[in-house]
C-alpha cells in the first residue's frame, strides 16, 4: 500500500505543477485509444517513476496503464492497473471531477484486485480499499449511508443519443447526474453518495479496476450489460458496459437503461 500511496502522491504533485492552461495540451495518442494530454503524460510518468524504483528494490509485477499500454517489470502474476487521469476532459476544461486510479491485482481478473486507490484531484480526497478489509476515505472508515430508493442516479457515456435510449428505463428516478469520470461515479455509488449507475458506452479496464474493488468492499452490485456479475479480464483490449446498484431491486432498471443506451449508440 505504501508504494501505491507514494505513486498517487507523486502524480498529484506532478499535476499540481502543470499550469492549468497547459493541462489540456495534446501530446499524442495513448495505447488506450484516446488523445493523450499533458496532464495524462505527466501523471503517468510520475507513477511509473515510483514503480521503477519499486522494481529496482525487488518488486516484480506487470503494468497496464492507459497511455503506455503494458510493460513488464519481471512480473510473476501480479498486475498494477493505472489510469493516470480518469476524467481528462474535465481536467482539460477546468472542471473538478477527475482522479488518479491505481489498482494492484493478484491475478488476471477484476475479482483478483486486492488494493485500490482513487485520488480525487479536484478535492484532494483519497478513497482506498483493501480486499477483505473494507474502504477508507481520507484515512477514516467510510460513512454508511441509508438507502432511500433510486433517487439520484448517474450515467456515464451520456451522449444525447445514448441518453435518449436509456431514459425510458429511468423515468422513475428523481434526478440524473453525469460526472465525466467513470471511476468516481462508481466510487460515489459504492459510498452511497449516488444511488445507481448506468454505463451507456463501453468503458476500459483502466477506468474501473480500482473502483470495482471499492464497490465490492462496500457490498454494492456490479453487473454487465446482461445482468451477470462483472468479472472482466485485466487486459488493455477489454471494453464493456455495465451497471451498479446499491440494492437488488434496482438492477433490472439500470441494466435496461444500459442496454437502451448501447442500442441507441449503434444507430
Amino acid at each position: 500500500m505504501d508504494i501505491v500511496t507514494r505513486a498517487a502522491d507523486r502524480a498529484s504533485a506532478a499535476v499540481a505543477a502543470i499550469p492549468p492552461d497547459e493541462r489540456g495540451t495534446e501530446v499524442g495518442r495513448g495505447k488506450g485509444g484516446d488523445t493523450t494530454l499533458v496532464i495524462d503524460r505527466d501523471a503517468e510518468a510520475a507513477i511509473v517513476e515510483v514503480l521503477e524504483q519499486a522494481h529496482a528494490d525487488g518488486m516484480r509485477f506487470d503494468l497496464i496503464s492507459e497511455e503506455l499500454g503494458t510493460r513488464s517489470f519481471d512480473g510473476d502474476g501480479a498486475l498494477v492497473v493505472v489510469d493516470p487521469i480518469d476524467g481528462s476532459r474535465n481536467a482539460r476544461r477546468g472542471l473538478s471531477e477527475f482522479c488518479i486510479s491505481i489498482a494492484v491485482s493478484d491475478g488476471p481478473r477484476l475479482s483478483d484486485v486486492r488494493i485500490a486507490l482513487l485520488r480525487h484531484l479536484g478535492t484532494g480526497e483519497t478513497i482506498v480499499a483493501v480486499r477483505g478489509q473494507g474502504v477508507q476515505v481520507n484515512g477514516m472508515p467510510r460513512i454508511e449511508r441509508a438507502y432511500r430508493g433510486l433517487w439520484l442516479a448517474v450515467v456515464e457515456g451520456a451522449s444525447p443519443r445514448r441518453l435518449a435510449g436509456a431514459m425510458p428505463h429511468l423515468a422513475h428516478v428523481s434526478r440524473i447526474r453525469s460526472l465525466g469520470s467513470l471511476a468516481l461515479s462508481m466510487a460515489y455509488v459504492a459510498l452511497g453518495r449516488l444511488d445507481g449507475l448506468a454505463v451507456l458506452r463501453p468503458g476500459r479496464i483502466v477506468d474501473i479496476a480500482a473502483a470495482a474493488l471499492i464497490a465490492a468492499e462496500c457490498g454494492v452490485i456490479v453487473v454487465d450489460e446482461d445482468g451477470a456479475p462483472l468479472d472482466a479480464p485485466l487486459t488493455m483490449d477489454w471494453r464493456g458496459a455495465f451497471s451498479i446498484a446499491r440494492v437488488p431491486e434496482d438492477v433490472d432498471d439500470l441494466v435496461a437503461a444500459t442496454r437502451g443506451g448501447l442500442e441507441a449508440g449503434r444507430h
